[in-house]
């Protein structure tokens, strides 16, 4: 093998990984305004600590759940302790959107906030590896989203 060639085997070994497909997943949140209050927070108490890995863009964190002391979702926002000063937050007044993608393995609730100044970055991310708890927590967020 030639030089340039074990080069340009080893640039794409390094960047497959990063190349992650993208896809969108459909969620019917028609009725997510139909969810009592009461009932999202509820689910949400139960679906969260679920996840396989939480990403916060700001502040910057890449959480997995053995470094979540615990979660607090409140009727204005969740907060995720991780044993520092200031929790996480998120809420729910400042989220402007809410997609479901499958990144690679992973089904990924991505949520979008004012607090973001990159307005086509989102905030938070929260994955599973099933789409069903992924789907719930992007309807439920979708339903106290702006309240």
């Amino acid at each position: 093998m030639s030089f340039r060639l074990l080069i340009v085997l080893a640039v794409l070994a390094v960047a497959a990984p990063a190349c992650k497909s993208r896809k969108p997943v459909a969620v019917d949140t028609t009725e997510a305004g139909d969810i009592p209050r009461e009932v999202a927070l509820q689910e949400l108490r139960k679906l969260l600590p679920t996840t396989e890995y939480t990403y916060c863009s700001l502040p910057k964190d890449s959480l997995k759940p053995s470094e979540i002391r615990a979660w607090s979702v409140r009727s204005e926002a969740i907060e995720i302790d991780l044993g520092k000063p200031k929790p996480l937050s998120l809420v729910y007044r400042e989220i402007t959107d809410v997609k479901l993608e499958l990144v690679g393995k992973y089904y990924t609730a991505r949520i979008y906030t004012t607090v973001q100044p990159d307005k086509e970055k989102d905030h938070f991310q929260f994955l599973w590896k099933q789409e069903g708890p992924a789907k719930s927590v992007v309807e439920l967020l979708t339903s106290l989203k702006g309240k």
